[in-house]
């Protein structure tokens, strides 16, 4: 699949905000087992330091992904350049296939499409994050040549037990 790409419009970013707040939240829920509610407003606060002037943020793309045959849209890149201990590297905020096109090549068509964006700017290496629940991309992203980095891990304790004060028998 060969899709076409265009910038995201004004009125389709409030929507698309929208959307992404309660997408991110979800799984930021689920992979660290926090409230809803927490990670509804975590994610609000991160998407607006991210993107404080919407699309005018400068650096970042945020491009609609179509089907250049049918016109439909099959997703979305969302992208910036960004310093890491490795440099200067271009960072994949986020990639989404919709639903009806998935499993028709379009999420490796979005993939190769950010490294046409990467070799543009100038860039040799793209770096992004993957919740570690979501197994379908982490196949993806290694079938296209991506190397795990890190792996954070939690594990959740019982609350500790009350101490209680112990006196001494000299007392």
């Amino acid at each position: 699949m060969n899709p076409v790409f265009r910038p995201m419009r004004e009125d389709e970013f409030e929507p698309w905000f929208k959307w992404a707040v309660e997408e991110y939240a979800r799984d930021e829920a689920r992979s660290h087992a926090i409230q809803l509610k927490s990670a509804r407003e975590q994610t609000r606060d991160e998407l607006h330091r991210l993107l404080p002037d919407g699309l005018a943020t400068e650096g970042h793309g945020l491009l609609i992904a179509q089907d250049a045959s049918t016109g439909e849209r099959v997703g979305y890149l969302w992208f910036a350049p960004r310093e890491t201990e490795a440099g200067a590297v271009l960072w994949l905020y986020d990639i989404y296939v919709d639903e009806p096109a998935r499993g028709r090549g379009f999420g490796k068509a979005l993939m190769r499409h950010l490294e046409e964006e990467a070799h543009a700017l100038g860039l040799c290496r793209i770096e992004l994050n993957v919740d570690g629940n979501n197994e379908w991309a982490q196949r993806m992203y290694s079938s296209l040549g991506y190397r795990e980095m890190a792996r954070q891990m939690f594990k959740t304790l019982d609350p500790p037990e009350e101490t209680v004060p112990q006196t001494s028998s000299d007392d």
